[in-house]
């Protein structure tokens, strides 16, 4: 039997394969319920090594890593009988899962070169990337994959977004709504819309636009919540701050989440409120609260450095102390030299920028706007790192840095706050 995608999957149960589809599409789609279908697939075919690994990667990317690790064991157990692309799409899997992400890497590579059309270990990579900055490899892998899907919207959607990051808008913008023309559930296409339309500055148009695209995303988890945040972005762009706050308070605020989308993008808009001159006070609290409880959850290092964010700009000192500690602790394990190079001294940066040593932040900062990057995110989520840099030299009086700073920032994307912010020095 074949799944949505043609690819043949052992299985004798064409009620498990209905299920496996629904769960892989939900899993393109960025859907809350993809678990559930997983589920389901292993109750009509236990044996079904696929659906066993798709339930693995919905516990990996709910945090719940010795779940994954354990489910990921009995998908390769039952792979041993099945065929060698569902054995090798198992491994892949699995060595995410269990931590070896370079192992996965290599792994999902060698898979892709079998079996192009294999989306759920293509999607798997790509966001291995995506959070090691690698965005001309992904532009790469989606260009090169585009003929084996035959305009697909989610491979199509996966290719808008790091066309945009290449700076290609109009082509960006095209696939986008192709995608969304094909599919108005593909919740990376409209991701992708919303990323073109923010970096061309088109904030009244992404404000217009943005709604209707996605009202139609009811399948959606906590990735709705990161979607209104790109509309609290346009509307923050557009100079609109007290809707931008009003969107932090209702999205964000109203039921503080823990999950960690969700905890980067409300920290995130907090920040960038203050850095306009909207002091945020104790709406800190609560997600300082949330920092605290993750301490033990900082593998992923932008997720890191927004706790430190946070837990500073709450005045917690001494956990943000304790935090860094922790990360200096990682240094002697860290293969790929970032904790120490970069995301150490970028939270020191920033923590220096709260505590009002603005010289200190520049000092720090600056050097590493190159490796910034490294750290993953896209563009927009990367410029509260570059936008504090230049805030900090307005607020220390270093105007020739300043201007220099400004200059390049608001040839990139002329928000409303930076177009008008020489005039208040």
């Amino acid at each position: 039997m074949n799944d949505a995608l043609g690819l043949p999957v052992t299985t004798t149960s064409a009620a498990a394969l209905d299920a496996y589809d629904r769960g892989a599409n939900l899993l393109f789609s960025w859907g809350r319920e993809a678990l559930d279908h997983f589920t389901a697939a292993t109750a009509q075919d236990p044996q079904l090594a696929l659906a066993h690994a798709g339930i693995a990667i919905c516990h990996f990317l709910e945090e719940r890593f010795p779940e994954a690790r354990t489910t990921a064991q009995e998908a390769r157990a039952r792979a041993v009988r099945q065929s060698a692309r569902e054995q090798s799409h198992v491994n892949a899997v699995a060595l995410l899962v269990t931590g070896k992400t370079s192992e996965a890497d290599q792994a999902m590579r060698d898979h892709l070169a079998a079996y192009p059309r294999d989306l759920v270990v293509f999607q798997r990579l790509y966001y291995i990337w995506f959070w090691q900055g690698r965005f001309r490899e992904m532009l790469d892998l989606t260009t090169a994959h585009l003929p084996a899907y035959g305009g697909t919207s989610y491979l199509l959607g996966l290719h808008a977004f790091v066309l945009e990051e290449a700076d290609r808008f109009a082509e960006a913008a095209r696939a986008a709504e192709a995608a969304i023309r094909t599919n108005e559930r593909d919740a990376w296409a409209v991701h992708a819309l919303a990323h073109t339309l923010y970096e061309q500055a088109s904030f009244e148009t992404g404000i217009t636009r943005l709604p209707p695209a996605v009202h139609p995303l009811d399948h959606l988890g906590w990735f709705k919540n990161h979607l209104l945040w790109h509309l609290a972005l346009m509307h923050l762009a557009s100079g609109d701050y007290e809707r931008a706050g009003d969107m932090a308070r209702s999205v964000f605020e109203r039921a503080p989440s823990s999950i960690a989308g969700d905890l980067h993008d409300s920290i995130s808009l907090l920040w960038r409120l203050e850095l306009c001159g909207k002091p945020a006070g104790d709406r800190w609290q609560p997600f300082a609260a949330i920092a605290r409880d993750r301490l033990d959850r900082q593998g992923l290092l932008y997720h890191a450095v927004h706790l430190g964010m946070a837990l500073a700009s709450a005045g917690d000192w001494p956990t943000a102390e304790t935090q860094l500690e922790m990360l200096r602790q990682r240094i002697p394990k860290d293969r790929t030299g970032l904790v120490a190079a970069v995301a150490i001294p970028l939270l020191e940066g920033m923590q220096a920028f709260v505590r009002g040593d603005y010289r200190t932040a520049i000092d720090t900062i600056e050097p590493l706007r190159p490796r910034i990057i490294e750290l993953g995110g896209s563009r927009a989520q990367r410029d509260v790192y570059h936008d504090t840099l230049l805030e900090a030299c307005f607020r220390v009086g270093d105007m020739e840095r300043a201007e220099r700073l400004l200059a390049e920032r608001v040839t990139r994307r002329p928000d409303h706050f930076w177009r008008t912010r020489a005039a208040t020095a």
